[in-house]
């Protein structure tokens, strides 16, 4: 009878040794506190793990997904997120996107520009890369940012003007190294944007790289001919140099590069800080103008100074110059102006 007891136990734990998840994976034991959850790459399967609670900007908004770019991440941190079974959390409580009033913490209505944190097992090796395996999907209400967003509509004007110019690429570059986008935003506005054009071969070259890459025809010093891309067409984005052309930070600091003071707003639209009794009791009557090292007014908003061109060839471009949009305090870039037009 012993026997027999001390073989049945012995079968029920092996039995227990071998016991799958529902996914038909063998149970893996629960990771120390502290321990890394990065496995190795999964030889040939078209997929890889990544560690959890990685940080990504909303590049752009679908029903049922999201475009997201790695902060401070490479041209191939592109990733999209599926919104179809993830359960959404907005500063770590509970997020309904179809609640009404839902998107009332950012700007626009809409969650391009916010940051995302996600936890996931699992990246399919596509471009963009698909987060799979999701295990958690926490978005954030601080750092909201939709420079991007304001890049798009300028990269889609130009697009309009002069379409002839455009109208029969097969391919593009867009090329935003000179602004304050990271790069794994420029990567995914330029995919975005080729995309909205059905454009399928987007890249992110400079003029010199495309000449180098050979994309560029008569660019050779030998040849007396005039440079021009034969089947593609080059958007540019340049930022101008000074204060006007800042990089927002993720933390919202303001021009100066100190930490955000608390604030209200008089008629005149200046930055004011309360003394701390009266920013208790909410009151306003002692509110004094917000000084910037330089003895001037902080203003309430950022502002960006950029020039904007598509090429095609030496005698055929077009190009916004002297362009200027500002951000609100909530981090939304609104409507650009542009101080001229010109085409050769």
């Amino acid at each position: 009878m012993k026997r027999l007891f001390a073989a049945i136990l012995c079968l029920c734990l092996l039995a227990g040794c071998g016991r799958t998840d529902s996914t038909g994976d063998t149970c893996r034991t629960a990771e120390a506190p502290g321990e890394s959850m990065v496995s190795d790459t999964m030889g040939g399967s078209g997929e890889k793990a990544v560690s959890a609670g990685e940080t990504f900007r909303i590049i752009q908004e679908q029903p049922e997904n999201l475009l997201l770019a790695k902060t401070d991440g490479n041209s191939a941190d592109v990733y999209t997120l599926s919104l179809r079974d993830a359960e959404l959390t907005l500063d770590g409580n509970a997020f309904d996107r179809n609640e009404p009033g839902a998107y009332q913490s950012f700007p626009d209505g809409t969650l391009t520009g916010a940051l995302v944190e996600v936890a996931c097992d699992l990246v399919l090796e596509t471009y963009p890369g698909q987060l799979a395996e999701v295990t958690a999907v926490n978005i954030r209400s601080d750092g909201f940012d939709d420079r991007c967003a304001l890049y798009l509509r300028v990269l889609n004007d130009l697009w309009a003007v002069d379409e002839g110019l455009n109208s029969d690429i097969t391919m593009l570059s867009v090329d935003l190294s000179q602004t304050g986008l990271s790069d794994s935003e420029q990567a995914a506005v330029a995919w975005v944007f080729g995309g909205m054009h059905d454009i399928s071969e987007t890249m992110t070259m400079s003029y010199e790289e495309l000449a180098a890459e050979g994309y560029l025809s008569d660019t050779a010093p030998e040849v007396d001919g005039i440079p021009h891309w034969k089947d593609g067409c080059l958007f540019t984005i340049t930022e101008q140099n000074g204060q006007d052309s800042i990089h927002v930070e993720q933390d919202s600091k303001n021009i100066t590069g100190a930490d955000p003071l608390p604030r209200t707003e008089e008629e005149s639209g200046a930055a004011c800080q309360l003394p701390p009794a009266e920013a208790e009791q909410g009151q306003s009557d002692f509110c004094q103008p917000v000084k910037t090292e330089g003895g001037e007014p902080d203003a309430l908003q950022n502002t960006v100074t950029f020039d904007a061109q598509k090429w095609r060839s030496a005698l055929g471009a077009y190009f916004f110059t002297d362009c200027t949009a500002s951000r609100d305090a909530q981090g939304h870039w609104g409507d650009y102006t542009v101080g001229a037009a010109a085409i050769s």
